[in-house]
């Protein structure tokens, strides 16, 4: 068993080298720079374990002789550690951390009259938010590489600020409202409010924000969640604690609550997992629903891919951790899933990302406001959408909230700097859209403008 193993003094220096045990999704030596990676491979007993060192190592279930598994890295060198079955192996990972001034900063706001609290806890518990803050956003982020890598573009993803020992800086900080007063708002108040509070702390210019609101709560009397929401735009993704109880606070909880079945019966406590009703499935909506808010806040719409971060594609945010999805409520089978139907980036999505200056690991911080004039500018002329930027298109296309039909990205060579469309051909394009839609385009910087066109009565 793979506990005796982690309990023994193994031989590393001369370990059982097998093809039964892989890694496919990396190469020996190859640089990240993210602390928390996903690997996924073949193995062949019924679970694997992996770490930087065996006391480290977590535990993975193996399905159909497959695994998706999880370690974190220390900046520099890495020796990771796998063992299933009666194959051991090292593989070596490298971990280079961003140095970007474009950062994602963890926030849990609370009310005036309450302490560091979550939703099932009156005490005050920095430590545990503290803790499942630092796993949710490395997840995040690992999720967000491992996508971009599937869509073709490496493994870029946003960057964490991230103490002297390598987790999540939280920044706790107090509403002047009381709870009552934050509970009575609705989602679209409690955003709004929660803005205004932040954006003094941050520089809005190379900061978003995942704030976490500390004073959600469900009434057993009502049958009523308040102080929930799930919004994000601008600077600020704003996501209720409601499911926060179940939350894993280390990594080598993950496997643990991604396959935790426990029945969540919404008559008596907070539930939001499009109707799978279980603790994994609580916890992958939660994460999915801060990744996709977050995608708002990088300038992305909403998609009509069913499996895209950016449509309710994002309830299966966990699949990305396991080799197989437990059982939802009232069903006794587990879900062998497909690589098609894991979350992922819609490839417009993917290509915005890929310029975006929060996706760098190492980009320097722009003087430039985004409305200077070397910003990229769109303008109708006649008939014709003409496209201007002073460092080149990397990509331009149209879209409409939940619908894209259309996008070019310039990869290598000379990129062209003026780009002339013609309205009517746009139109043809998106004729299954409704009556507005957006042309965007992405510069060379990673700077983003946008226009709305409409379709004329009657078609295009």
């Amino acid at each position: 068993m793979i506990c005796e193993l982690l309990s023994l003094s193994i031989a590393l220096a001369k370990p059982a080298f097998h093809a039964d045990l892989t890694i496919d999704n990396f190469q020996p030596g190859d640089v990240v720079s993210y602390p928390v990676v996903i690997v996924n491979g073949s193995a062949d007993g019924p679970e694997m374990a992996i770490g930087a060192s065996w006391n480290t190592a977590i535990r993975f279930p193996v399905a159909n002789h497959r695994y998706t598994a999880i370690v974190e890295l220390k900046p520099g060198k890495n020796m990771v550690l796998l063992h299933s079955g009666t194959s051991t192996m090292k593989f070596r990972l490298d971990y280079k951390p961003a140095t970007t001034p474009y950062k994602v900063y963890a926030v849990y706001l609370t009310a005036s009259d309450a302490g560091e609290t979550y939703y099932t806890t009156d005490k005050n518990d920095k430590f545990a938010i503290r803790r499942k803050f630092d796993v949710a956003l490395k997840l995040l982020q690992a999720f967000t590489a491992d996508a971009m890598n599937r869509a073709g573009y490496g493994r870029k993803s946003f960057s964490l600020e991230l103490d002297h020992d390598g987790r999540v800086i939280t920044h706790f900080i107090k509403s002047p409202h009381k709870a009552d007063e934050l509970r009575a708002l609705d989602g679209n108040g409690i955003y709004s409010h929660a803005y205004d509070v932040v954006k003094s702390h941050f520089q809005e210019s190379n900061s978003k924000w995942c704030c976490i609101t500390g004073f959600t709560n469900f009434d057993p009397l009502t049958k009523k969640t308040s102080g929930h929401l799930a919004l994000g735009g601008g600077a600020q993704g704003c996501f209720g604690s409601g499911s926060m109880q179940w939350w894993p606070e280390t990594l080598k909880e993950v496997p643990r609550v991604f396959a935790n079945t426990t029945f969540l019966d919404p008559e008596k406590t907070f539930e939001d997992s499009a109707f799978r009703k279980t603790v994994w499935a609580n916890v992958s909506t939660a994460f999915g629903a801060m990744l996709h808010e977050m995608g708002h806040t990088f300038g992305l719409p909403h998609s009509l891919d069913p499996f895209s971060v950016m449509s309710r594609g994002f309830d299966h945010f966990n699949r990305s951790f396991c080799s197989i999805e437990p059982p939802v409520a009232g069903k006794a089978d587990p879900i062998q899933f497909t690589q098609d139907q894991l979350t992922r980036w819609d490839p417009f999505f993917a290509a915005r990302l890929n310029y975006s200056p929060w996706f760098q690991a190492d980009a320097p911080a722009s003087n430039k406001a985004p409305e200077a004039p070397n910003a990229p500018a769109i303008r109708f002329d006649g008939d014709d959408v003409v496209i201007d930027a002073a460092y080149g298109i990397r990509v331009a296309g149209s879209h409409n909230d939940g619908i894209q039909d259309w996008f070019v990205e310039y990869k290598t060579g000379d990129l062209p700097k003026k780009l002339k469309l013609s309205r009517k051909d746009l139109r043809s394009k998106m004729k299954d859209t409704k009556e507005t839609f957006q042309i965007v385009v992405i510069d060379n910087n990673g700077q983003q403008a946008q226009i709305d066109d409409k379709l004329p009565a009657g078609g295009n």
